[in-house]
């Protein structure tokens, strides 16, 4: 039988069109990921779990703070690198395309 995990979360709404991270790090004192691509296009994604808490937190408050759509945020591809030193993860707000009709069966 599977067991439920049960989350409680507040997150600061912010404004459409900007995003404070403060409230993603409460509590958090490990956050390390990483993502990477390959010449295919494939792409991994490997991380902590305070990691993956940062992460899950980041994109609840992308999906429930009423951003606009092209809001968007640019990051290092791994968590604690400096600015500038590696390539950048944007993670933007953007409509489905036309003709999505939800997820496939």
């Amino acid at each position: 039988m599977d067991e439920t995990i049960e989350v409680q979360l507040a997150l600061r709404r912010d404004t459409p069109n900007s995003m404070r991270f403060e409230d993603t790090y409460d509590g958090l004192d490990h956050i390390w990921y990483r993502f990477s691509a390959d010449e295919k296009g494939n792409i991994e994604l490997w991380a902590n779990e305070d990691g993956y808490e940062h992460l899950a937190r980041y994109f609840f408050k992308m999906a429930r703070s009423g951003k606009n759509p092209g809001y968007h945020a640019h990051h290092s591809i791994e968590f604690a690198g400096e600015p500038g030193e590696q390539p950048e993860l944007t993670i933007g707000l953007a409509k489905a395309p036309d003709g999505f009709f939800g997820p496939r069966q």
